[in-house]
């Protein structure tokens, strides 16, 4: 286990190298940010720079081969975070470009050293995270809206989504041979491996798009009634829309899911999921992606699309 007090070392050691960074704006204070999960992998700072408020996001890589969802990102995706975070001006760039949440300005990023985490610096963006108490009707067709102009972003091979080059027919096989190794890390086996097992041969998407493997609400900021913007884009990938479909279901109740669907639909049709929802839900189950850990209940959630 990775102990705090190194990992509060890292930061100090980013912070020094901040600070001698003549590119960068000069770092007057940072408060740290208290975790919003016990298995989170990053720290948060919030900094005082001489050009304004910034936050600074620090990945060290022994928390994140620890966690499960980025054990199987990598496995599947070939997603290696500490080293990826070097490449995050391509992903804000493709990000920006695709979407239509705004995302934080990324002020500089950087890959792990032998004494400073891998970082992200980005400038602050007004709003709050996104509670349950702030999704409204608005809010949620807004999301939609989001989901749905990604989702439009079809092409033929998956991965990174800097560097998407897996052919589609190795989708499955890739799938099957992930979902096995980590079932049997948590000795999932009857009844519902081997319901995933007779459905998995019809899981062959036909396209791929950008997905966030760990879309979640607090992934969003919100203000007045309107997201402003969209602030985690560690877990992005290339992958098959039905796989963040099936994610979504568990974040909106009956009516959230009819208005998300009926502003979706004015973009592409739904997907059919009845074929693929069990497959997915294991995956997301095995990849710990809300914090969910009875197997059963989680199985037999209820299906929205």
């Amino acid at each position: 286990m990775v102990e705090k007090r190194d990992l509060d070392k890292a930061g100090s050691n980013l912070f020094q190298q901040l600070k001698s960074d003549s590119a960068l704006p000069e770092l007057y204070s940072a408060e740290r940010i208290p975790p919003m999960f016990e298995d989170s992998t990053h720290q948060l700072w919030r900094c005082e720079t001489a050009d304004g408020e910034m936050i600074l996001k620090c990945c060290h890589r022994a928390t994140v081969e620890q966690s499960p969802i980025w054990q199987m990102m990598q496995q599947l995706f070939d997603v290696s975070l500490p080293d990826d975070l070097a490449r995050f001006h391509d992903i804000q760039a493709m990000l920006e470009n695709q979407g239509v949440l705004a995302i934080p300005e990324l002020i500089a990023c950087g890959v792990e050293s032998d004494d400073s985490a891998a970082f992200v610096l980005s400038r602050v963006v007004e709003g709050e995270a996104i509670q349950k108490k702030h999704i409204t009707d608005a809010v949620v067709t807004q999301f939609a809206q989001q989901i749905a102009t990604l989702h439009l972003k079809q092409q033929t091979t998956w991965g990174k989504l800097f560097q998407a080059d897996k052919v589609a027919e190795d989708w499955p096989a890739m799938l099957l041979k992930t979902l096995l190794r980590h079932s049997r890390k948590l000795r999932i086996g009857e009844p519902w491996l081997y319901k995933v097992m007779t459905q998995l041969e019809q899981v062959t998407p036909r396209y791929f798009v950008p997905i966030m493997i760990d879309n979640r609400w607090d992934q969003y900021l919100v203000n007045n009634d309107k997201i402003t913007a969209l602030v985690d884009l560690d877990a992005f990938v290339m992958g098959p829309p039905e796989l963040e479909l099936v994610l979504l279901e568990y974040q909106l109740n009956a009516h959230q899911a009819a208005i998300f669907a009926e502003e979706y639909q004015k973009y592409l049709p739904l997907p059919d999921l009845a074929s693929q929802r069990l497959t997915y839900r294991l995956l997301l189950f095995l990849m710990n992606a809300m914090g969910e850990d009875n197997l059963d209940r989680w199985m037999k959630a209820a299906s929205h699309w």
